[in-house]
């Protein structure tokens, strides 16, 4: 896959892809598990996908702000939220691909020596 987005139809060709289901069953599939993934967070219950991540549901109170704009001071209306936190495993997986390792690893010097 190449930079930029994923849409819901290409996890669905990739799923059909991988596990031989036809695209339609795939799409099916994908769009099941986001409606249940949407219910649980509007119960105001927390989503936790071990080894992927925490989806949290947050409510925001009203707040002061600033139209960009005309510089007018406004009101921010209060509304819930998601926030996602990433688990350990994914942020190791994610940042192995981005950058090459900078440091040697310590354990690999101290076995070298040893």
């Amino acid at each position: 896959m190449g930079r930029g987005s994923l849409t819901k139809l290409q996890l669905a060709e990739k799923i059909s892809e991988e596990l031989g289901f036809s695209v339609r069953s795939s799409k099916k599939l994908v769009d099941a598990v986001f409606s249940h993934m949407t219910e649980i967070l509007n119960s105001g219950e927390t989503l936790k996908i071990v080894r992927f991540g925490t989806f949290c549901p947050l409510f925001k109170n009203a707040r002061k702000g600033i139209n960009p704009s005309t510089g007018e001071p406004i009101i921010i209306p209060a509304r819930n939220t998601v926030s996602f936190r990433p688990s350990p495993l994914l942020k190791k997986m994610v940042n192995a691909e981005k950058r090459p390792q900078i440091l040697p690893d310590r354990r690999s010097q101290q076995d070298s020596r040893g």
